[in-house]
């Protein structure tokens, strides 16, 4: 793995029990993600609107970073959250899961509608969640590797 490669999970969810079961999450998975987590849909909204004054950094942003998405938060929802990313140009490539615990067809759906690339339902305990982004890591890795088995992102 390249020195300059800085995976990022960012983890918006109301829910501070949530937050931490991630963040411990991510520890016990060996994986190099850089956990950043918000209270809702607004303060990552704020965040992102930041980022994408800068094309260079959108883009190498984009390729490093993973976004797992709460749908229920107040002040700004997860479908509000995510429409507004996937119609912004400059941030509609950003992978977005949503992390929920809606098991709704609807609640589904929707979110693949708005795009969503992926839906999981949050799980009941620590080990399938340390599964779970083991996995994500594993799949996000894969797709940010050349045909030489290097990363395709560097900060220079």
């Amino acid at each position: 793995m390249d020195s300059d490669y800085l995976p990022q999970l960012l983890v918006v969810d109301d829910d501070p029990e949530d937050l931490l079961l991630i963040r411990t999450a991510v520890k016990r998975s060996n994986t190099p993600f850089t956990v950043k987590s918000f209270r809702d849909g607004e303060e990552l909204m704020e965040a992102l609107h930041l980022l994408s004054e800068n094309d260079q950094e959108v883009e190498l942003f984009s390729h490093s970073t993973i976004v797992f998405l709460d749908l229920n938060m107040p002040k700004k929802d997860g479908r509000s959250c995510l429409r507004d990313i996937k119609n912004n140009s400059k941030l509609a490539s950003l992978p977005i899961i949503v992390f929920s615990t809606s098991e709704s067809g609807e609640d589904i759906m929707n979110s693949y509608e708005l795009g969503a690339n992926s839906y999981i339902c949050k799980p009941d305990d620590l080990a399938s969640l340390e599964r779970i982004i083991g996995e994500v890591y594993r799949y996000w890795f894969s797709l940010n590797r050349d045909s030489h088995g290097h990363t395709s992102i560097s900060q220079e």
